[in-house]
């Protein structure tokens, strides 16, 4: 245990031999505490413990300085920063350990930077129970779990990562959590991007989320978030799918060349999805199905390979200010009970039609529907049903 400030340690091997935690009260084996602040340079830390983290950073003022440490092949967290301690870690190699890499809890809030965080038995970083902390520049990858999770009110700011080779996903934050996720690349993750669930709501800013084995961006059981700039492309599933109930603002990003659509809005899905590009996907631009009732405005929906904007099986919600075009298929298509409001759309170049109403679909109205050729069509539909067999 460090308990007073301003030690230096360097180019040392921290390695308790006893793998029981009768002889190490703390179970740790590197504990630093309240207003301390030591340098640790250039460390090797392995612990056997099965009870404890391999360093431990606790208490009001602990804010120590650990950089090119080697924290692998512990039984139990690597490091684990909590109670309001802070720090900088830097250039530290954290790897194959029992459990999380990092765990950052009851408002710790250090500085990590370039770190390198692989192979864990566990999650990669785990924040929770409002711990915070500022995060650039590591590469988090192929971790047992998600490269990065976040839980219980926790808020983490985290910049330029490289989130990728997860074997579940990539950012999961759930249980009412927050944080930043900003400029990272997050990519070949075995299930989604990121997974955003139970009243949590992140913002996701100017990522590159690409070829997942699964989706982009998930967002369900009563999820939020701010999905916002981000690239998201090349995922085997859609691009963002949002579902039970779940209500995201969804702007400014593009979502393009998936193995399967953009956006998929299902299961009472809702949510704000404005000022997106979404083009070249194999299925649909956007499918609206299940009692879903998003809201799309003055979103660019064009070049995919079937059909522009899809309302089937009850799906509804509000298109207007779209600019739909040059999709294989027709530009919309409205089946079976669907009903959405369609309004000031520029629907042109579907090789199907512009909007196909068929197998007892509905829609309220059409306002000024221009053509690419500068024809207006000023048709207004009210409760019109068109059934085609």
């Amino acid at each position: 245990e460090i308990s007073k400030e301003n030690y230096y340690f360097g180019y040392k091997l921290f390695n308790p031999d006893d793998k029981s935690a009768q002889h190490h009260n703390a179970h740790h084996c590197l504990e630093i505490t309240v207003n301390c602040s030591p340098n640790i340079d250039h460390c090797i830390i392995r612990s056997t413990c099965t009870v404890g983290s391999a360093v431990c950073v606790s208490g009001q003022g602990a804010c120590p300085t650990i950089k090119h440490c080697n924290i692998s092949d512990c039984e139990n967290v690597g490091l684990y920063i909590t109670d309001h301690a802070q720090g900088i870690y830097e250039d530290n190699e954290i790897s194959n350990n029992a459990l999380a890499g990092i765990w950052v809890k009851n408002h710790g809030n250090p500085i990590i930077r370039r770190n390198h965080i692989h192979h864990g038995r566990d999650v990669g970083v785990f924040t929770f129970d409002h711990g915070m902390g500022y995060f650039e520049n590591c590469n988090i990858h192929r971790n047992r779990i998600a490269g990065f999770e976040v839980k219980a009110y926790a808020n983490p700011t985290v910049v330029r990562c490289e989130i990728h080779h997860g074997q579940t996903g990539g950012i999961y934050v759930h249980e009412k959590g927050r944080g930043q996720f900003i400029e990272n690349k997050i990519y070949a993750n075995n299930f989604a991007g990121v997974w955003i669930t139970s009243n949590s709501d992140p913002t996701i800013r100017a990522n590159a989320i690409f070829n997942g084995n699964q989706g982009g961006v998930y967002i369900f059981g009563d999820g939020r978030g701010l999905i916002e700039s981000n690239d998201i492309y090349g995922n085997a599933l859609a691009g963002i799918q949002i579902r039970t109930n779940s209500c995201p603002i969804v702007r400014h990003n593009k979502i393009h060349d998936g193995q399967h659509g953009g956006i998929y809005v299902h299961e009472k899905g809702q949510g704000v999805i404005e000022e997106n590009e979404v083009y070249s996907n194999t299925l649909a631009g956007v499918w609206v199905t299940t009692g879903s009732t998003p809201v799309l405005r003055k979103n660019r929906i064009h070049s995919g390979k079937q059909v522009g904007v899809y309302f089937y099986d009850n799906g509804h919600g509000v298109l207007e200010d779209n600019d739909i075009y040059n999709h294989m298929y027709s530009g919309v298509q409205i089946r079976t009970g669907s009903n959405p409001k369609i309004r000031r759309n520029k629907i042109w170049g579907g090789q199907n039609g512009g909007i196909l109403v068929y197998n007892s679909g509905v829609y309220d109205e059409l306002l000024s529907a221009q053509s690419r050729d500068g024809f207006n069509y000023n048709y207004v539909f009210k409760r019109s049903m068109f059934n085609y067999n």
